[in-house]
């Protein structure tokens, strides 16, 4: 016997076709139309997995979904769904869901999604066995099987959730490997554009692995001047250069026992890129001024939005240190290949303002889920993100979010005319000065992000990096 599965479902048709799949697959099956009567067999019966509809008269399945986890939080629970509820759902499994299926669907997508649950189940046992106690990979299963369904979700302590959405197959795939690339220790490479999302899966890998109660270090190499990136990342001996008047630890301390993220690590000197092997090689480093050696334990995951093929042969990179990171080569699609996304990361976007600032439920309107399916968004999700957070601010206490709340004509110049506002009340100067004010400028509008500045301009950071040294 593979497992014992509690059908509900007030569809005859559908929970018949279920009840043969999994009987073929040799699972122990138990079908109900009333949950009722599925709840009174839960309370008398040792179940594994309750897959359960959405929309039934006598209980739905959020009501199903907080008995089982009130009384027997030990179940998994899959919700079956229309199109319409998938947001729903979505909430459904941060409560506890493991995972959900939308409808219509196959019998080898419905295989796939009962095997998933018991597949990753006897992981978390095996792991319970070993002797694992990170927060990350033991308690009852529930806890970790929620963590790698297709909607991945963490809280620690009283940290907000960090989740990834997402439902077309690419990213599918990318949430289904997740747990599997967390739970070891072997570097992380995530290449794609600014906004898709790499920070987030960066941060959901850390709290998936056996590190999760360790430090989380993140270092925005973009942002590193040239003459710190050293001191920065492995720390410094007081007197080793000037104003270094104190020992001081750098990003490899802090991390150890945790993970260390390097957001644009491409952008790293290239002769701090050697050292940085090292660590990846020996896991020990040098401080600045100091001939002693330094042990570390430190998973690293690096991200850049850099065509690294492109920068290796530009001599910007070394090829060993992208081949020594590249185990785990991860990229993340932009948004524009990901359509089908849309409508879920907006409603999800929406629901989460919404609770944010206690304001009532929202819809977003019909027209502007047409128009948000339909643009360009060359900012990807993080784009998108901002502008249902200014949607759900001016619409304020109105239930649905409209364009004109997104689109509001007092931003557009902001939008659309980014770089020519940063231009637009500069006077007659020296090329020299111009250049510093545009930079100023665009820093200013950017919060010091000198990557988004550097776009703003036309320009690469580095070149932000040297015009201000």
């Amino acid at each position: 016997m593979n497992g014992r599965v509690v059908l509900i479902d007030d569809d005859n048709l559908l929970i018949s076709f279920m009840e043969e799949q999994l009987t073929l697959n040799g699972y122990s099956v138990k079908a109900f139309v009333s949950p009722v009567d599925a709840m009174d067999y839960l309370a008398e019966n040792k179940t594994d997995l309750v897959v359960t509809d959405v929309k039934m008269n006598e209980m739905t399945g959020d009501e199903v979904l907080d008995k089982i986890m009130s009384d027997h939080p030990d179940i998994g629970v899959i919700l079956i769904t229309g199109f319409g509820n998938v947001n729903h759902s979505v909430n459904a499994m941060r409560k506890g869901a493991f995972d959900y299926i939308t409808k219509p669907f196959t019998p080898q997508e419905f295989s796939y999604r009962i095997k998933r649950f018991f597949d990753n189940r006897s992981n978390g046992e095996q792991t319970q066995k070993q002797g694992h106690t990170s927060a990350s990979t033991t308690s009852a299963p529930r806890k970790e099987l929620r963590e790698q369904t297709a909607y991945v979700s963490k809280s620690s302590g009283s940290e907000p959730n960090t989740v990834m959405v997402g439902e077309t197959p690419t990213m599918k795939r990318l949430l289904s490997i997740l747990p599997k690339i967390a739970r070891n220790d072997a570097p992380v490479l995530i290449q794609s554009e600014s906004g898709t999302g790499k920070e987030v899966y960066a941060k959901l890998l850390h709290l998936n692995s056996n590190r999760a109660t360790g430090p989380y270090v993140k270092i925005n190499c973009a942002n590193l001047p040239t003459e710190l990136v050293e001191s920065t990342l492995f720390g410094h001996m007081k007197g080793s250069f000037t104003g270094a008047i104190a020992d001081k630890k750098g990003a490899f301390d802090e991390a150890d026992g945790g993970t260390l993220l390097l957001d644009e690590i491409t952008e790293i000197d290239i002769n701090v890129q050697a050292k940085l092997l090292r660590v990846l090689q020996e896991k020990e480093f040098q401080r600045v001024g100091s001939q002693k050696p330094t042990s570390v334990d430190v998973r690293i995951i690096a991200t850049s939005n850099r065509n690294i093929a492109q920068a290796i042969g530009d001599g910007d990179f070394r090829a060993d240190l992208y081949y020594r990171l590249n185990v785990f080569p991860i990229t993340i699609p932009p948004l524009r290949e990901r359509r089908e996304d849309i409508p879920l990361l907006a409603n999800y976007f929406c629901d989460n303002y919404t609770e944010q600032y206690n304001l009532p439920k929202k819809q977003i309107s019909e027209e502007l889920m047409q128009n948000l399916v339909q643009r360009e968004w060359k900012g990807n999700v993080r784009e998108l993100d901002n502008l249902i957070h200014r949607g759900v601010i001016l619409s304020n206490e109105e239930t649905e979010v409209g364009v004109d709340h997104v689109d509001n004509n007092m931003f557009s110049g902001v939008d659309h005319q980014m770089g020519r506002e940063v231009l637009s009340d500069l006077p007659l100067m020296p090329i020299e000065e111009m250049e510093l004010q545009l930079i100023k400028k665009a820093l200013e509008r950017t919060g010091g992000n000198q990557k988004e500045a550097a776009k703003i301009l036309g320009i690469s950071d580095r070149t932000i990096r040297n015009k201000l040294k």
